[in-house]
């Protein structure tokens, strides 16, 4: 048995350290491990670099052997070549939007949601307004079927992969490929409770958004393995009080306690739609486009045109946007932001705005969400929680799932809708408490930065400020003026 671990990216953290130090343990244990790695001086288009930048490849070579020197012990090393051109499979696809990239299998895999995945991820381009997205998806393409057919080749011979994440175009082909032919794969995540350091998880042969086996996962773990003394209500308390929790930035700490928006009044019903980052979602595919609406959006216009038309006085809605989209400049942003009409008691909070979400959760007469982790912290706090898209909590008998536009308008204006149960809010949080486990050499946390040996894996200055030269490039240039401005240019003429 081969144990393949496989380096996509230096340039993610914890990635690089949770893999490193599932090698080195491999490795303690005698097995056969072999590192499959990107072709030194090759540039491949991947999640990481859209846009295909030297640079940004030459950082993510040189950190990945900055980390391989610390492993102890035998292994072997495989380079995956990108210099395979492959026109006659590229030239069927259509790029002009995510539906028909969403649509685009090869050999039945879903090549399409993995570029997407990759592309829209960095880009934030969700609705395909972008003039580099053409040159960007096929690239991405490109990458992809070279390191598809080089694991195609590779796993021939009894063996298992071991990778990260697994959901863009440099890893999603991999899964899909194993799983339709019986060979192991583990894919790995870290995601922290804000307590414990046990947030390393490994998901066996699916991919960590693969809903219906994470529904299970989280079942199966609250039914067997879950410590019922635990009431994991820390998870939710310290979300609350803006602690790191699932290994992502706190928005919390930049806003004011206690402060709610211009129009809030207690003696209205105030219903509050917290959105997620569509750009995000909208590049999972499969289950996730299974909804009663074309995307977030579609659905906010719709329930703000009935609002409006309805004009029921005692009801005011506010769209509280999600802070990560502070930065998101195209258009489908914006349209949101324009919705704002104190007139009709419709009022958007805005991405940077210091009002306080938790405030606004808290005073809730009623959550709406679509993808957000909001929609199962209003559960815990015992608020009516309507979801509108899909997340792995759905099935956990805690939130409304209207099943038509109707019946969210019966939900939305019904005066004493009741909260559901609060036990699917803490089967929830107890998978993502006590649910993972770590390596002895894993350790550092988001805030201070993880090690591999108590030893972080930084490159040499020089490196760090090409990389950032790069990145800056990447963000300002390549997205904001050619991608998007120059987009815009052309769109219009």
């Amino acid at each position: 048995m081969i144990y393949y671990i496989y380096i996509p990216t230096g340039l993610n953290t914890p990635m690089l350290e949770i893999l490193l130090s599932e090698a080195q343990e491999l490795i303690y244990k005698n097995k056969n491990v072999e590192f499959i790695l990107f072709k030194p001086g090759e540039v491949f288009a991947c999640s990481k670099n859209i846009f295909s930048q030297k640079f940004i490849s030459i950082a993510s070579e040189e950190k990945i052997k900055k980390g391989l020197k610390k492993i102890n012990g035998k292994y072997k090393t495989s380079y995956i070549s990108n210099k395979q051109k492959y026109p006659e499979i590229i030239r069927k696809v259509n790029f002009d939007s995510t539906n028909n990239i969403k649509k685009f299998k090869y050999e039945d895999v879903d090549f399409g949601n993995a570029i997407n995945s990759s592309y829209v991820g960095l880009s934030r381009d969700a609705e395909f307004d972008g003039l580099l997205k053409h040159y960007s998806l096929r690239n991405l393409l490109n990458s992809s079927l070279n390191i598809y057919f080089f694991f195609k080749e590779k796993l021939k011979i009894k063996s298992k992969v071991i990778m990260y994440n697994g959901r863009h175009n440099e890893s999603r082909p991999i899964v899909r490929y194993c799983n339709k032919n019986n060979i192991s794969i583990d894919v790995m995540e870290f995601s922290g409770d804000g307590e414990k350091n046990i947030g390393v998880r490994r998901f066996k042969n699916h991919l960590p958004t693969d809903l219906k086996n994470m529904e299970k996962v989280i079942k199966d773990f609250w039914k067997y393995k879950s410590p019922r003394d635990n009431k994991c209500d820390y998870y939710f308390k310290y979300k609350r009080a803006g602690r790191v929790i699932n290994d992502r930035v706190s928005y919390i700490l930049k806003q004011t306690k206690k402060l709610l928006p211009i129009g809030w009044d207690k003696n209205k019903k105030n219903i509050v739609y917290f959105t997620s980052s569509q750009d995000e979602y909208s590049c999972l595919g499969g289950v996730y486009d299974q909804t009663i609406y074309k995307n977030q959006n579609d659905s906010i216009f719709k329930i703000v045109n009935d609002f409006k038309r309805i004009r029921n006085k005692k009801y005011n809605l506010f769209i509280r946007c999600h802070p990560y989209l502070k930065d998101v400049f195209w258009n489908y942003n914006k349209d949101v932001i324009n919705l704002h009409d104190p007139k009709n008691n419709i009022f958007v909070v805005k991405p940077d705005s210091p009002v306080s979400s938790y405030e606004m959760l808290l005073g809730a007469d009623k959550v709406l969400t679509y993808n957000s982790q909001t929609g199962i912290e209003a559960v815990y706090w015992q608020k009516p929680s309507i979801i509108l898209g899909r997340r792995v909590y759905e099935n956990l008998n805690c939130v409304y799932k209207p099943k038509n536009h109707k019946k969210l308008l019966q939900l939305l204006f019904k005066d004493n809708l009741k909260p559901k149960s609060k036990l699917g809010s803490i089967i929830y949080a107890s998978y993502w408490v006590d649910g993972g486990f770590t390596y002895n050499s894993f350790s550092g946390s988001m805030k201070n930065g993880y090690k591999f040996k108590n030893k972080s894996i930084v490159n040499s200055f020089f490196i760090r400020v090409l990389y950032l030269i790069a990145k800056g490039a990447q963000y300002y240039i390549y997205n904001y003026i050619l991608n998007y401005q120059f987009g815009k240019i052309f769109k219009n003429d």
